[in-house]
């Protein structure tokens, strides 16, 4: 039974659980795609604005360095530079020229360094009384002449703290000859700003990353930016780069868990990293995920309590049913069920009632039957085996008796006395009287002989008006004393038939079993001769044949 409560709670559990984490699983499946995907769409509208507007910037930044390298004092300084061969002179033009980028330098806010070089590459003047050294390409004139400027790879100065993109301008002669260069230095901090929308652009942090993967450059103000201590995973950095565009969850510069992706800007060459917080990305999923799973627990725990009780409701009519039928089994039809439910097990308890009642009925008709029957048994085992006229043992029952006592005679030597009585002139007395007082007589002696004896002895009829009567393990002295108290008790009969007492003798052969009794036959005839000589003898006594002498 208690499996059955089990299986149903089981089931139900299942029932309920397996289509609600499929749907569950499905939906939050479902939605974390959607979620990664416009995550995935967010940063690239990140990337791609930080991306434009790194490239306006850079635009921007290089119209100004063209025109200052148009400027008619820095061609002519340097041309006299080139021309002069006054070592005073050339210190004159490069005081000027150095006058001039200073002056130039307190305008422009943007700008950290200008510096003039020549053909050659080397510096003839700066703003900077130590000036940073720039590494220009080795073909810097050539590529200058066709491109018109040439970016320097932003990356981290230390000179100034701060990461920095220079821009080589070429300087040209009024023949269009080249005549050095314009290299103008910019604080890439002035960008930062505008790496985000503060109104449009989606959350995240934009990072900018030089060619070997030191951070330059956040969109977050407060996110601290130490130069060549910082920098992303190589592996991580190449994994972004192979998938330009494609998100990746990787741990960010604080070891949190990070979603972001990659773009690469060619001017200026750099590594565009927009990215979020994986946390913040699925922080209301994982709400709504435990949302999810603390509702199915709460629906899971009703259902299971509503199995149990629906379960219970099922197994205790069912154990007490059990315990009813093993109590029938046992013979025990006292069994009455309480119907405690109004429904199918209701119904089953009051026809399990009804069966009930219909055993006990059927069981006390049966009882009745079986009494019935045992009665009738016994009457016909006593008219099977009695007389029906004087009730004592009829010849049958007698021949039975006689030969169990020969039988013990034979087994323990304890003697055992037979007597045969004989009404006398009974069929005088019958024909003058009429039979039905003659049959009255037989029975008035019937009674007084079994009266007269033990209830260890038999009497029976043994014919007629002859009687015979078994004494147990008696000797004849005892049997012959039990005949004279038999025959004095009959000596006066009252017969209603003819309202009058009756005169009433008999003769009683009486013998003692002995060893050449080995047959009923034997034995009757024995006491069948001591009979006929009390009737010899005159009647209405009682003769006794002694048994032999033992041999000694």
């Amino acid at each position: 039974m208690k499996s059955i409560k089990s299986k149903i709670i089981i089931f139900s559990v299942f029932a309920t659980l397996i289509p609600s984490l499929g749907l569950g699983i499905l939906s939050f499946r479902q939605n974390e795609t959607m979620i990664s995907e416009n995550v995935t769409r967010e940063l690239r509208a990140l990337a791609n604005h930080a991306s434009r507007e790194l490239d306006l910037w850079t635009k921007d930044q290089i119209y100004i360095a063209r025109e200052l390298s148009t400027s008619k004092i820095l061609i002519e300084g340097l041309s006299s530079l080139t021309n002069q061969s006054s070592e005073n002179k050339f210190l004159a033009h490069q005081k000027i020229l150095e006058h001039y980028l200073k002056s130039v330098h307190k305008k422009l806010d943007t700008v950290l360094e200008l510096m003039v070089i020549d053909t050659e590459g080397e510096v003839i003047a700066s703003n900077m009384a130590s000036p940073t050294p720039v590494s220009l390409p080795k073909n810097w004139p050539e590529s200058a002449s066709t491109q018109g400027s040439v970016i320097v790879p932003p990356h981290w100065n230390p000179h100034f703290a701060t990461a920095t993109l220079s821009i080589s301008v070429p300087v040209l002669s009024i023949d269009d000859f080249i005549l050095g260069a314009l290299i103008v230095t910019f604080d890439l901090r002035n960008i930062q700003s505008s790496l985000k929308d503060s109104v449009k652009s989606p959350p995240g942090e934009v990072l900018l990353l030089d060619k070997k993967g030191h951070i330059m450059l956040a969109s977050n103000i407060l996110m601290p930016v130490a130069g060549n201590a910082v920098s992303l995973d190589p592996a991580i950095l190449r994994q972004l780069q192979d998938k330009p565009g494609e998100s990746e969850i990787f741990p960010g510069l604080f070891q949190e868990k990070v979603i972001g992706l990659a773009y690469m800007a060619d001017k200026p060459p750099i590594t565009i990293i927009a990215s979020r917080s994986y946390e913040s990305v699925y922080a209301a999923w994982k709400q709504q995920r435990n949302l999810f799973i603390s509702l199915i627990s709460v629906i899971l725990f009703i259902v299971a309590t509503i199995a149990f009780r629906m379960g219970h409701g099922i197994v205790v009519p069912l154990e007490k049913l059990i315990h009813a039928t093993k109590k029938i089994v046992k013979g025990d039809l006292n069994v009455e069920l309480a119907i405690t439910q109004r429904n199918e097990m209701g119904q089953l308890t009051l026809m399990f009632n009804q069966m009930t009642d219909k055993l006990r009925q059927n069981q006390a008709e049966i009882n009745a039957a079986s009494t019935a029957m045992q009665l009738k048994n016994q009457l016909l085992e006593t008219l099977s085996i009695t007389d029906s006229l004087t009730g004592l043992y009829n010849r049958n029952k007698l021949n039975l008796i006689i030969n169990d006592q020969l039988a013990r005679y034979a087994r323990n030597k304890r003697p055992f006395a037979v007597l045969m009585i004989d009404v006398d002139h009974f069929k005088t007395l019958n024909d003058s009287l009429g039979h039905i007082a003659g049959d009255e007589i037989l029975t008035a002696v019937a009674k007084k002989i079994f009266h007269c004896i033990r209830s260890v002895d038999f009497a029976a009829r043994y014919g007629g008006d002859e009687f015979i009567i078994i004494l147990t393990e008696t000797t004849v002295d005892e049997a012959i004393k039990t005949a004279e108290r038999i025959r004095s008790h009959t000596a006066n009969i009252y017969c209603n038939a003819i309202n009058k007492t009756i005169k009433v003798t008999l003769s009683i052969g009486v013998i003692q079993s002995e060893p050449e009794d080995t047959s009923l036959t034997i034995l009757l005839s024995r006491v069948d001769s001591a009979l006929y000589e009390a009737k010899h003898a005159g009647r209405n006594q009682a003769y006794c044949i002694q048994p032999k002498p033992s041999a000694a």
